[in-house]
């Protein structure tokens, strides 16, 4: 399967990512689940740097394991101005090489690293999704779905900063 060719799901519409992207870039924010904390906390952390990103040349779109429902209740609960799709079957992980964690990379890891941002963190888990071991990111695509920049998790705990990102936007985008 090609990356244009992953089917994606929105409430109960469905698109090829060919159809999703437009002739701009488009920045994926690649959740580990919906349910995880850290990834809906990134969702709200990218809301706020839109202003710093040029809509003009570059759209972005979240991208969550589960199914169109789901992804449409995140998008609408925390208030996006961007979509959220589902990915139900992961073959935009595949495609993208986005790796599985250890138990260790997505559970204990992080909550030993920083104890008490994990624990603020778990007031708000929800439901995991489909696969609780698959670790997220950011990817930065051309219109042509050639990678510009990408960054994989670490662990569950592991974002980009908002510079990095921010940078890999303005050296592609402008």
């Amino acid at each position: 399967m090609k990356l244009q060719d992953v089917t994606l799901f929105r409430g109960s519409e469905h698109a090829l990512l060919s159809e999703v992207v437009d002739s701009r870039a488009v920045l994926l924010i690649i959740l580990r689940h919906s349910g995880c904390p850290l990834c809906r906390e990134h969702l709200v952390v990218t809301e706020g740097m839109l202003a710093e990103i040029p809509a003009d040349r570059c759209q972005v779109v979240g991208i969550c394991q589960g199914d169109g429902a789901e992804a449409l209740a995140l998008e609408q609960e925390l208030e996006l101005s961007f979509p959220v799709y589902a990915d139900p079957e992961a073959a935009m992980y595949r495609e993208l090489d986005m790796p599985h964690g250890s138990w260790w990379q997505v559970t204990l890891g992080p909550m030993l690293r920083q104890p008490l941002k994990a624990i603020k963190r778990m007031r708000d888990v929800r439901r995991p999704g489909r696969d609780v071991r698959q670790l997220g990111g950011v990817v930065l695509l051309s219109a042509a779905m050639q990678p510009l920049y990408r960054y994989v998790q670490r662990d569950s705990g592991d974002l980009p900063g908002d510079d990095e990102v921010l940078a890999a936007v303005a050296a592609h985008c402008s």
